[in-house]
């Protein structure tokens, strides 16, 4: 019988998955590219924060040094 045997030739050529690497190393490059455009991009004017400011102090959460009286 004509079975499809491929028993003979040897598994994992890099022939084999040199297509994959030149497709994974462009989907990579890509990537960076969008993330380059998006970090960069102005979407126009800043829009004012909707979050409501909590009252008090913002102690042990601040960044900016104390203010001395």
């Amino acid at each position: 019988m004509f079975w499809n045997d491929d028993d003979d030739r040897p598994r994992n050529r890099p022939q084999e998955w040199a297509g994959a690497t030149v497709v994974f190393g462009v989907l990579l490059v890509l990537a960076v590219m969008l993330a380059i455009l998006v970090s960069t991009a102005d979407f126009g004017e800043g829009s004012r924060s909707t979050v409501p400011r909590t009252p008090g102090s913002c102690q042990p959460f601040c960044t900016a040094p104390p203010s001395e009286p």
